[in-house]
This record gives structure tokens, C-alpha cells and sequence, in this order.
């Protein structure tokens, strides 16, 4: 079996690959930035940790911790999870050309699968519906804005970018009127030198995630949306598996594979009350969702781990289960302490409702339900993720 390691330990992503790893007989251990909590170095699969420089303002001196971690530990394979030691780890990639292998697509597919600009518009040129959007690198840009509809969404180009050797980290905001938009584009424009202004796009959130080899697609999964942390739009607290849809299908695998992008990837939409599909994002790495497709009877990471190891192709497609619920306890609790506050000013169409979305909530479990976070075989990690959520909320009042 190899000796594998899991970076970024802080993520839901961490915590699924590094379980399917160890359920698979590997070793595994978990890196994380030093200082944070990561609740998979928790995981009873997890046998020993390392707390390396925070990648984000440190990306050099985490290279050299990664680096020498690997030399002492015979590493076969280093996973990163997040933007944040996927940019640093591909800067330098070639020092670990005769040390471990690292899975990650090419330096070309990954900067443009980053780039939300650029895969806007290239899946503008394939057909894709997409959002409205208009790239903003002056203040000055905004005259040529088309006054639609408000809110409209105020979006970072990249999750992270790097300046000058440290992170800048991308957001999204909503604008109400004029005015707000300005000073939001303002702000966005001085910290990361250009923004997206999108329209707002309600509907029902659908993802689908394959693994492309070679321009093929392998292990086709599709998912639908219950609950987001954010109402407002966010990554998902609640989802569950669904029936591939055919057309959903054709139109992803021609996105991920006109980019040229070889590995695991998702790429998630919102389906108009009128059945047209929106882009909404595409991700190039383990997603924080993917204990859904290994619940169901896809497991990504161990097919990501067999063929970066071995080079064995995983199946072409698997009859996974449907409506399968998975959900993340701390996602959901940060849904209800969203939604407490009530809807926003002016925002459109509909909002849940704390009250009935609480009952719903507390129902702990049904048939074909399970957890992203807390598992009866693997405790820790799910405990101590809801006692920091608790912590963390009691430290940040008055």
C-alpha cells in the first residue's frame, strides 16, 4: 500500500479522500496550515500530522516543509485539496519530479480552469448558457455596465490569486443599487486589479462531476442542491445524488475537455424556472460535496489514487444510488444562523424560512441519508468540527 499525503485539512474535501484512502489500506497524513483546525488530522485514518507554513502567506517556506516531509516520510503520492496549495505546489512542481507524485492536472488546464473569465467565455463559444457578465478593471469600466435588474453579483476572477508572493483571496457580494455597486467594484479592483460584475441568476443548483482521462470521461455523477450554507448563493450544506441527465452530460464533458483538463472535476449550473441550464462554476480538484458520490457508489479519491499510483483507468460508469441526502453538520448549522437573520433587503424571488427550515433540519436521519462530517465508524473529526463551530461563535460576540 502507499504512503499518501493529504494537504489542506481544514476542508470537507480533506476529510472524504482521506477516509476513502485509509478504508483502501493506505497510510495517510494530513498537512495543514499551522495554526488551524483541521478536523481530518482527527480521523482515525490519519497517522500523523503536518503543520506546515501558512501556504497563503508563506507559499515558499510551505514548499520547502511539504518538500522535506515527503524526503523523510517516503511519500508515494501528495493530494492537495484547495486553491490555496494548488497554486504554490504547481509553481514547483518539477522538485517533485523524482520524489512523489502530486495530483494535479497540467499548469495550463489548471490556470484556466481558475480563471472564471476565461471559462465564462469559452463556455459562451461552446453553447453554454451562461450569466451576463462584464470584466471590470477600472471604475471606469463600469459605464459600459448594462443597468439590468438588481442585485447583481460582484465576483472575484480567480478564488486566489498570487501577488508578490502572497495570496490574494477572491469573494462575491452582492450589489443592490448603483451606488453600492460602485464602491464594491471599488474595493474589489484596489485589492485584486480587476472583478466580475454577473447578473443574478435564481434556480435549482445541479452539479456534475466525471473523471476525464485522454478526453474521455469516466464515472459520470450528477447531483441536486438542497440547502446552501449561504442562501444567498454558496457551497451546498445538504445535496443528493440524481439520474443523469443527458444534455447536462454533453454540455460538461465538452467544457472539461475543450480546456484540456485531465482528473477529477465538477462543474455545477442553476436551472431557470424556464429549464435553462446557467453556468455556474467549474473546479478542478477535489470538491468540498464529494462524500455524495462516494456515499452513492462513486469513490472518486480511491480511482484518483489507483490511477495516479498505477495508472489504472477506473470504470467507464457506475449504476451509483439515487436520492441518496448527504449533508454536512456545521454547513447546516451556518444555513440556520444565515437564514436567523431573516431575508435581505430587496432580494428576489424566494428565501427560507428559519422555522420551517429548522424543523426539517432536526429530523437527524432518514432512509438513504447520510454525513459528510459525522460518521458513526469516524467520530472525531465530525465532533470536533461542531465544538469549534460552537467555539468560534461564542469567541466572535461582544
Amino acid at each position: 500500500m502507499a504512503r499518501i499525503l493529504v494537504l489542506d485539512g481544514h476542508s470537507a474535501a480533506a476529510l472524504a479522500v482521506t477516509r476513502s484512502a485509509g478504508r483502501a489500506g493506505h497510510w495517510v497524513s494530513v498537512g495543514a496550515n499551522r495554526g488551524l483546525f483541521a478536523a481530518t488530522a482527527l480521523s482515525r485514518y490519519c497517522s500523523t500530522r503536518l503543520e506546515y507554513p501558512v501556504s497563503t502567506s508563506e507559499p515558499e517556506a510551505f514548499v520547502e516543509s511539504v518538500l522535506e516531509f515527503v524526503r523523510a516520510q517516503a511519500i508515494d503520492l501528495v493530494i492537495p485539496i484547495t486553491d490555496w496549495t494548488l497554486g504554490p505546489l504547481s509553481a514547483h512542481r518539477e522538485r517533485f519530479v523524482e520524489l512523489s507524485r502530486v495530483t494535479m492536472p497540467s499548469q495550463e488546464a489548471l490556470e484556466f480552469a481558475s480563471d472564471k473569465y476565461r471559462t465564462i467565455k469559452l463556455a459562451e463559444s461552446l453553447g453554454i448558457g451562461v450569466p451576463g457578465t462584464l470584466l471590470v478593471e477600472s471604475t471606469g469600466d463600469l459605464s459600459q455596465f448594462q443597468r439590468g435588474p438588481f442585485p447583481v453579483v460582484v465576483k472575484d476572477r480567480f478564488s486566489v490569486r498570487w501577488t508578490a508572493g502572497r495570496a490574494v483571496f477572491g469573494s462575491v457580494a452582492y450589489a443592490y443599487a448603483p451606488p453600492e455597486l460602485e464602491d464594491k467594484v471599488a474595493d474589489r479592483v484596489r485589492a485584486a486589479g480587476d472583478v466580475l460584475i454577473q447578473e443574478f441568476t435564481s434556480g435549482i443548483g445541479l452539479g456534475f462531476s466525471c473523471f476525464m482521462i485522454g478526453g474521455q470521461a469516466f464515472l459520470p455523477f450528477q447531483w441536486q442542491r438542497i440547502r446552501e450554507v449561504d442562501p444567498r448563493g454558496s457551497a451546498s450544506s445538504a445535496r443528493k445524488s440524481v439520474p443523469l441527465d443527458s444534455s447536462l452530460v454533453s454540455l460538461s464533458v465538452k467544457l472539461i475537455r475543450e480546456i484540456g483538463f485531465e482528473g477529477i472535476a465538477m462543474v455545477e449550473y442553476k436551472k431557470t424556472a424556464d429549464g435553462r441550464l446557467i453556468l455556474m462554476e467549474i473546479n478542478g480538484r477535489p470538491w468540498g460535496s464529494i462524500g455524495l458520490p462516494v456515499a452513492s457508489g462513486i469513490d472518486y479519491p480511491r480511482h484518483l489514487i489507483e490511477w495516479s499510483l498505477q495508472g489504472n483507468l477506473p470504470p467507464q460508469e457506475i449504476s451509483y444510488r439515487t436520492n441518496v441526502t448527504c449533508r454536512r453538520v456545521v454547513g447546516e448549522l451556518t444555513h440556520l444562523s444565515n437564514i436567523r437573520a431573516g431575508r435581505p433587503a430587496n432580494w428576489p424571488g424566494a428565501y427560507p424560512n428559519f422555522w420551517s427550515s429548522l424543523f426539517t433540519m432536526a429530523v437527524p436521519w432518514l432512509p438513504g441519508m447520510c454525513y459528510d462530517d459525522v460518521w458513526l465508524s469516524d467520530l472525531r473529526p465530525g465532533i470536533a468540527g461542531i465544538r469549534n463551530w460552537f467555539q468560534a461563535r461564542l469567541k466572535s460576540k461582544p
